[in-house]
């Protein structure tokens, strides 16, 4: 756990560096791209067709992708589909699991038909700082040819008691959020990770909006992708995913797709639209 005196600390590291980078040498556009060498061609499926089509074709190296609700939605579910997905693809993912217990992250993984030899790792142990976690993100990229990186949440990478007495705990979110990025951009790897949302929405139902992600200043600027989870209260079994935010297709903004729990996963069942003068939804 850090003191408030380490987060200002680290804080003003980060601040720091953004100001130090000025010092670089100021290139042509179609230069400085080719130099990052961030392969933006080639994607990879999500496992959902439809979600693709909302991102072009799939995720990309560098993408920075949240994945948000109020607790007990189904975040960390769909989070966990995107790595069995991966992993059916010979993509290596790996996990920063805070909120659950690398045992209970593997339950998880078994009860969705997982076997032992899922291109899956972890840390055997965490930490709540952000230098160590870019560390062994190198050494796993090094050691296990690691493509994919989910973190769960972005508010555990660094910790505290009191975010809400830090006047400016947004902005070192931001600046977290922008730092975890370019570590992907740079070092080609995609990078996932789950945000709590409020839990009383500006809709005052469990839906949320990109407005409703907690300390979210900066978070959904820095995103690629924004992906929204809720419950359907009045069905069983029953959850939806909004498109919060494409980078690469804005055009299908606040466009949800059904999905249903099936053996432990989340099965895509179509895009839904919300009718006027209707109650709930109607597949389109």
């Amino acid at each position: 756990m850090m003191s408030d005196k380490e987060l200002n600390e680290l804080q003003s590291r980060l601040e720091q560096e953004l100001i130090d980078r000025a010092g670089v040498d100021i290139i042509p556009l179609a230069e400085a791209a080719s130099n990052e060498k961030q392969d933006v061609a080639a994607s990879v499926t999500s496992g959902y067709r439809e979600l693709d089509d909302c991102m072009k074709g799939g995720f990309r190296e560098g993408d920075f992708t949240v994945i948000t609700g109020i607790p007990g939605e189904g975040k960390t579910t769909l989070a966990r589909m995107f790595t069995l997905n991966f992993a059916a693809k010979g993509i290596p993912c790996l996990w920063f699991s805070h909120e659950m217990t690398n045992t209970e992250l593997w339950e998880s993984f078994n009860e969705m038909g997982a076997n032992t030899d899922l291109l899956a790792f972890v840390p055997e142990t965490l930490e709540n700082d952000l230098n160590w976690m870019f560390k062994h993100i190198d050494k796993a990229i090094a050691e296990r040819g690691i493509k994919a990186v989910f973190i769960d949440t972005i508010g555990d990478v660094v910790k505290t008691d009191n975010a809400r007495e830090i006047p400016n705990y947004s902005t070192l979110l931001e600046h977290i959020c922008k730092g975890i990025r370019d570590h992907g951009v740079k070092n080609r790897y995609s990078t996932f990770v789950i945000a709590h949302a409020t839990k009383q929405t500006r809709s005052n139902t469990n839906e949320t909006t990109n407005a409703d992600i907690a300390h979210s200043n900066g978070i959904p600027a820095t995103a690629t992708n924004i992906f929204h989870v809720w419950r359907d209260n009045s069905e069983d079994n029953k959850s939806y995913v909004k498109i919060g935010k494409s980078r690469r297709d804005g055009t299908k903004k606040n466009w949800k797709f059904g999905m249903r729990f099936t053996d432990g996963k989340l099965l895509m069942e179509g895009r839904h639209e919300d009718v006027a003068g209707e109650a709930g939804w109607r597949s389109r």
